[in-house]
Formats: C-alpha cells, structure tokens, sequence
C-alpha cells in the first residue's frame, strides 16, 4: 500500500499533521528549532550538536495507556548555519511541551 505524504515546512514531526509542529528561525543573530515534545519529559530529551550538525533525541520506553502499550523514540537532526556559537546552544522545554533550541551566531 502507497501513500503520499505531504511535505510543509511548517511541520515535518513526525510526519502526521496534528501531531507535532517543528519551526525553524535563522536570521543574522541567531538559529532556533522548536518543536512539539509534550509527549515526552525533560529526561527523555537529549540535545546534542556533532560537528555541524544539531542531533535531537527524545525517548521514552514502552508506557500503557487505555488501548495498550506505547513506546516512542524520534531523532532529527538539523545542519548548523557556518556562524553559529557552537558553546551558545542551549535547550528548554516550556510550559506547553515546546522544545526550543536556540544558537547565538558571531559576526
């Protein structure tokens, strides 16, 4: 069975419309990703930049909920831009189960 998955820019986590809202900023001073984990707890999140590139992981392991068991485990990696303060990276979950990431870049 086939089916077509439409690709936004506003969205692409993880890959279902409903489900997860990833945004991406990069202007002159900064790079920001936020995206949807309210799923998941500050523990189950692991923020890490290799090289270029920014690797986000969140997991948790096999919870039961009404229907059943639930497990989850979503990586995504973004490329840094070039100017990116590799030591500003920073990572917070807010109120609303939003994970911002945030890069303040040099001149």
């Amino acid at each position: 069975m086939n089916s077509t998955i439409e690709h936004n820019t506003q969205w692409d986590w993880p890959l279902q419309p409903g489900d997860g809202v990833v945004t991406v900023f990069d202007d002159d001073y900064h790079f920001e990703v936020g995206l949807e984990a309210h799923c998941f707890t500050p523990k189950e999140i692991e923020v890490k930049a290799i090289g270029e590139v920014l690797e986000i992981h969140l997991e948790h392991k096999a919870r039961e909920d009404q229907l059943g068991n639930v497990s989850r485990s979503i990586t995504r990696c973004y490329k840094l831009p070039k100017n990116v303060d590799m030591k500003s990276i920073k990572s917070n979950l807010d109120n609303q189960g939003v994970l911002h990431i945030r890069g303040k870049k040099t001149h």
